[in-house]
């Protein structure tokens, strides 16, 4: 079956200038589709492509007729129009691109009431309104996630990256170096697929030898994925090649030995980014003892494209000797812990976005939250200067839960983050029927202080309000028990006693009455409290006397005055932060 294959051009605008046309766009991609595609086939294929939701936006495909007259662009609407927009491409000679405006649909956000609200309020109506009409993401849109296996008789190439360093690491290497690998066959635009397909990892072993060689005459989107794809061939075939010149139009590299004859030279196309190649001399002269394993095309950046799809669930954990051991595994290349690390960044950039941008689009994200999770409350708290202070989150399903079905008792706890902004993340939990971990509610603030912790508290209390016998546990800080007493007046405070034990280890080290004390934790009569203080004094009047002044109404059960049920500890919320370990280290909102 014959395929046309063109450039889709979007992420811009048209500008007119004179009596000229010219299309300013951000983002460029190739695709081959069969020649009788129809117009629904196409305008689906496209909105996949620029990532739009027909629910809240819609797609204008325009393209320039070449002509000897100055033409405004033609809208394709029909079969009819795709048939010639087609016919233009099957000639190398009239070949034009396919122009895309994303447009977005107006809509309604419910104004919410409450000054917690407005930041939310104000970003949401920014999100699904422009000037442009291009609505909002279309500068920060990354590569495409379509694959082959997507679309019937559509193929689609993209890298979309930047050009990096070809910095070098010392790292030796006593490893023989194999053989050189050839392979046979050329190619058409870039034959690298995305790897990010429904959330599998591509190896970047399967990356290299999926690389096809390239010929005169191969069109490639721009000169950084020209760069990129010649990078991965010089990686699959044991070689390495140098940038000789490269301009705004032009790009020529050679093999890194002199004598060598390897050249590729491209040419930039006019009216378009894209770049062609011109001449290409494939065959190498060079000794394979002139090759090192220190590659100087396995750049951070290109390593990075590679392994990004390893950081794309929340709960992976790839750290740079991982990357290290993988690349040494799959590729045979010894790689320095320092480009290793600079890989690890580049991969989390493109996984989950900057932590500038999570910061952006935080509202956003909130008020879709919102809107897909019927009783949800979320909170964002900024400064005199709109910098982000404070973050709260509760689910409604959670909510109703709690207020209908849940026993009235409440663990909270603080974590420190590990993200470059780094903060602290809060926690409220209980345990359901089934003594299952219940998450309640949610919260990030600056640390664990007197002003975080009543913020915390006070949007918990909007949540559930004054509740009877509602009981509080934390470990000794004394911020906790300040909000909870201001905030919840009717409430009691209890004290983990695996903290009181702890901190009774640490401070009398070598008496060992960690046992006793537990059991007289758990004692639920006061008589039998006092035997057990008892047998403590006699080991240690000392361990007694500091247990009597942490005030056995807060760590003993027989002398607390409401109900803590089994909940003797905050172990429940320690859990969570257990789950949460590797989340911690990246930014707040993960996309």
């Amino acid at each position: 079956m014959d395929k046309v294959q063109f450039v889709v051009l979007y992420g811009g605008e048209w500008i007119k200038s004179g009596e000229k046309f010219k299309y300013k766009y951000g983002m460029s991609k190739i695709i081959s589709v069969s020649r009788e595609t129809s117009y629904e086939s196409l305008h689906d294929i496209v909105s996949r492509l620029v990532e739009a939701n027909p629910n809240e936006s819609s797609i204008k495909m325009k393209f320039i007729f070449n002509s000897p007259e100055v033409l405004a662009p033609f809208e394709v609407v029909n079969d009819d129009d795709v048939q010639v927009f087609l016919c233009e491409n099957s000639d190398v000679n009239t070949r034009t691109s396919l122009c895309v405006t994303v447009e977005r649909k107006r809509r309604i956000i419910p104004n919410t009431q409450g000054p917690d609200n407005e930041l939310v309020n104000e970003d949401i109506a920014n999100v699904f309104e422009s000037d442009n009409g291009n609505g909002v993401g279309l500068d920060n849109i990354h590569e495409s996630l379509l694959s082959p296996n997507d679309f019937q008789n559509v193929d689609v190439f993209s890298i979309g990256v930047d050009n990096d360093d070809e910095a070098r690491d010392s790292r030796p290497s006593t490893s023989e170096v194999p053989s050189r690998r050839s392979r046979v066959g050329s190619s058409q635009g870039i034959g690298i697929k995305s790897s990010r397909i429904h959330g599998s990892y591509t190896s970047l072993e399967s990356v290299v030898n999926n690389v096809k060689e390239v010929g005169v005459g191969d069109l490639f989107p721009s000169k950084e994925e020209l760069h990129m794809k010649m990078q991965l061939l010089a990686i699959g075939n044991h070689f390495q090649f140098k940038v000789k010149k490269s301009t705004k139009t032009l790009l020529v590299m050679s093999c890194i030995v002199e004598d060598c004859k390897w050249r590729v030279r491209a040419t930039k196309l006019n009216d378009c980014e894209s770049f062609r190649i011109r001449k290409y001399s494939p065959d190498h002269t060079c000794s394979l003892d002139a090759l090192h394993f220190d590659h100087r095309q396995a750049s951070s950046k290109l390593i990075g494209h590679c392994i990004k799809s390893k950081f794309e669930g929340t709960s992976q954990c790839y750290r740079p000797n991982d990357i290290i051991d993988d690349v040494k595994k799959q590729c045979g290349m010894t790689l320095g812990y320092n480009k290793a690390w600079r890989a690890r960044e580049v991969a989390l950039g493109l996984a989950r976005g900057s932590p500038e941008d999570s910061f952006t689009i935080l509202p956003s994200y909130c008020h879709m939250l919102e809107l897909k999770n019927p009783g949800t409350v979320t909170f964002i708290d900024t400064d005199a200067l709109n910098r982000f202070k404070y973050f709260f989150m509760a689910l409604g399903p959670s909510i109703e839960g709690f207020k209908s079905c849940i026993r009235p008792v409440v663990a909270v706890d603080g974590t420190f983050l590990k993200c470059k902004h780094q903060g602290t993340l809060f926690i409220a939990t209980s345990l359901d029927g089934n003594n299952q971990v219940y998450p309640l509610a949610f919260g990030i603030g600056d640390s664990e202080n007197d002003q975080s912790w009543h913020w915390f508290f006070t949007k918990l209390h909007g949540l559930i309000g004054e509740m009877d016998d509602l009981v509080f546990i934390s470990d000794r800080n004394s911020s906790i028990a300040k909000a909870a007493a201001c905030v919840f007046p009717n409430s009691l405070h209890g004290i983990c006693m695996y903290h009181i034990g702890q901190n009774m280890k640490a401070k009398f080290k070598g008496v060992e009455v960690h046992d006793i004390f537990y059991k007289c934790s758990k004692a639920y009569r006061v008589i039998e409290f006092n035997q057990i203080m008892a047998q403590i004094r006699g080991t240690d009047a000392s361990v007694a006397q500091y247990l009597i002044e942490a005030d056995p109404t807060k760590w003993a059960r027989s002398h607390f005055d409401g109900r803590r049920y089994c909940i003797m500890t905050t172990n429940i919320a320690e859990c969570l932060n257990g789950i949460h370990f590797n989340i911690r280290l990246y930014i707040y909102n993960t996309q």
